[in-house]
């Protein structure tokens, strides 16, 4: 009995256990708490007392009864070195210092920031409350011998668990004589205004920043908010403008990657380079008044042949992906220079890939990428701190995928970097600049040709930017021209020619729909004769007006003011008087076109029955008879009265 009851209890509490183990979490789950880098001061200063300072803000999700602890790792020494950190794989080498374990738990804060001391000598043990003590590493350097880019890695210890993150900062000892030349393009293409709300909060960081930033703007954009009638539309179009009211903030055309400006120059369409070109200039002078400034940036991979088609019509400075190059500026040490490109004489920047990457890394918190990112600009000034010139790193990174917070963390840093300067786009073009730093003063494309055009794609193409511009000239709305212009520019592509030709279809297509707004009363006229103006009504459902050419042609009828009217269509239906001549007792037919200015798109066209009355032969016959009797009449009427005269 006793057994049978001890057994009892043993599986109740193996029972009550595991409901336990459900209800109440363990120790170390219970602990867990996970972290994100919100700020962190990306450069400090080491004093003369061997000190350097700089802050760490951390957010945390979870109770906050854990430790933290940073560690520090030896110098970067190569830029590929900073891969596993960027990355989160972390460094292999042994850390040179730890700090203390701080406890969370002081902390009543989601969000707190906390001080770390970089230590070349000892000092006595701070005495704060545990939230506010300084996390201390000590470095066995001196002075210039600290200088450079450290690995950090940063810990949070809750119960079993460990919660860890991998940052750099740069550390300094020396004034800096030659800071590296940053210049930052936040590119605008389609994907920034498919997120319209997201783009004006990334306005209104840029608007506030005194530094030189540029945006590189793809016409397409620029259309679809000048075309937007919707309040986020009209809250992109401000939040635009706003950003450009800082004269430092200049706008540089950044045509659509797909463009084939070498296959339209091959095909003497040469104006269509040129086109590509002047859309962004008008798009943005249409928007806000404002005008990009002359670097050219392309993204992609352009071909010898597209920058040959550019330097055609005129393009002298352009910015090109170091990917389009067949060795990249950035995975050696001649780079910070602009370069010539064999056969053209353009004058040419590279981006730097590697910092263009790490700014869209959504994977990394914003303030934690902001400080790789300045910390990765420190280091390329460590590469070579005493270069005689100055180096410059062109960083293109699209809007779309740069957050509000990221890009508030960067400039903020800029401002106060003792490493990096943010510089205009425009000056790095001096061509006093190429091959300094022993850069080298020409570099080769990778890319040599793309793939032909078909003759259809060439014939239809040439028919639709006919039919566009003598369409566009007519109208006077221009969003509608615009936007025509811009479905036949983004048609333009590399690719193949049945790609090429769909989207040439569909911006005819677009043009057809435009047309298709126009019609003529086919109604029949009867006219009482020839001295009569002829009456036309012309009928429009588009919204704008459209200067048209009426042409008119009917046999046995003469058109004193000519067979071809320019006339206005404001409004749905438009009346005009047409003066005639000749024309006989008959009816006839008038065929009406209606086309634009220039005669070369027709917009409608109709066939008309005209009748005239006038005087037939059985008119002249009845006219004569009521003549003869009338005669008889009046001349029996005359003889009756000279008979009774003579009877009296």
């Amino acid at each position: 009995m006793f057994h049978r009851l001890s057994s009892w209890w043993r599986a109740l509490g193996v029972v009550l256990f595991s409901l336990a183990s459900l209800v109440w979490p363990s120790s170390a789950g219970a602990s867990s708490s996970t972290f994100s880098v919100v700020h962190q001061d990306a450069a400090t200063t080491l004093t003369a007392r061997g000190v350097a300072r700089f802050h760490l803000g951390l957010a945390f999700s979870g109770p906050l009864n854990g430790t933290l602890s940073v560690a520090i790792y030896p110098l970067a020494v190569t830029r590929s070195g900073l891969a596993p950190i960027i990355s989160g794989a972390g460094d292999s080498a042994a850390a040179l210092a730890s700090s203390g374990p701080v406890h969370l738990d002081c902390s009543a804060h989601a969000t707190h920031t906390f001080t770390i001391s970089l230590l070349t000598t000892r000092t006595r043990p701070v005495k704060e409350p545990c939230a506010a003590r300084p996390l201390d590493l000590r470095l066995h350097c001196a002075g210039a011998s600290c200088e450079g880019v450290y690995p950090l890695r940063l810990s949070i210890r809750s119960g079993s668990s460990t919660s860890t993150e991998w940052s750099l900062v740069a550390l300094r000892s020396s004034r800096v004589v030659r800071p590296i030349a940053l210049d930052w393009i936040s590119s605008l293409g389609p994907a920034s205004w498919t997120n319209p709300q997201r783009a004006t909060r990334d306005f209104a960081v840029i608007a506030r920043q005194q530094l030189p930033i540029s945006l590189g703007v793809d016409y397409r954009t620029l259309a679809s908010a000048l075309n937007s009638t919707s309040a986020t539309g009209a809250a992109w179009r401000t939040a635009f403008g706003r950003a450009l009211t800082n004269p430092l903030h200049r706008v540089v055309a950044a045509p659509p990657s797909s463009i084939d400006f070498g296959g339209l120059a091959a095909n003497g369409l040469s104006t269509q380079v040129a086109l590509q070109l002047t859309l962004t200039s008008d798009l943005l002078t249409a928007l806000n008044g404002r005008f990009v400034d002359s670097p050219l940036v392309l993204s992609g991979s352009p071909s010898l042949a597209s920058l040959s088609a550019l330097a055609g019509v005129g393009v002298r400075d352009v910015v090109v992906p170091e990917g389009a190059l067949t060795v990249a500026p950035s995975t050696t040490l001649a780079w910070g220079a602009p370069f010539r490109v064999a056969g053209t004489p353009l004058l040419v920047l590279a981006t730097d890939e590697p910092l263009t990457a790490l700014a869209m890394d959504a994977s990394i918190e914003p303030g934690r990428r902001a400080a790789m990112t300045l910390a990765t600009l420190a280091f390329l000034h460590f590469e070579a701190p005493n270069a005689p010139s100055t180096r410059i790193v062109v960083v293109n990174a699209p809007l779309a995928y740069t957050s509000p917070a990221y890009l508030d963390q960067l400039f903020t840093g800029l401002t106060h970097n003792p490493f990096v300067r943010a510089t205009s786009l425009t000056p790095s073009f001096d061509s006093s600049l190429v091959g300094t730093n022993s850069a080298p003063t020409t570099r080769s494309i990778a890319h040599g040709s793309d793939p032909a055009w078909s003759s259809h794609n060439v014939d239809s193409l040439r028919t639709l930017i006919g039919a566009v511009t003598s369409y566009a000239n007519a109208v006077a709305s221009k969003s509608v021209s615009q936007g025509l212009r811009v479905a036949v520019a983004s048609a333009e592509i590399i690719g193949s020619s049945a790609a090429r030709q769909a989207l040439i279809s569909s911006a005819s297509a677009r043009l057809d729909a435009q047309m298709t707004q126009f019609s003529i009363d086919p109604s029949a006229i009867t006219l009482a004769g020839t001295g009569t103006a002829l009456p036309i009504t012309l009928l429009s459902r588009a919204p704008y007006p459209v200067t048209v050419a009426v042409h008119l042609d009917a046999e046995g009828i003469t058109f004193p003011g000519g067979r071809t009217i320019a006339t206005t269509l404001t409004s749905p239906a438009t009346s005009l008087r047409v003066p005639i001549g000749g024309g006989h007792a008959n009816n006839t037919t008038l065929q009406v076109i209606l086309t634009t200015p220039n005669g070369q798109v027709e917009l409608a066209r109709a066939a008309i029955t005209v009748r005239i009355a006038g005087a037939s032969l059985v008119g002249y016959l009845l006219t004569l008879a009521s003549l003869v009797v009338l005669g008889v009449w009046w001349w029996r009427t005359l003889r009756r009265g000279r008979k009774g005269r003579h009877a009296r």
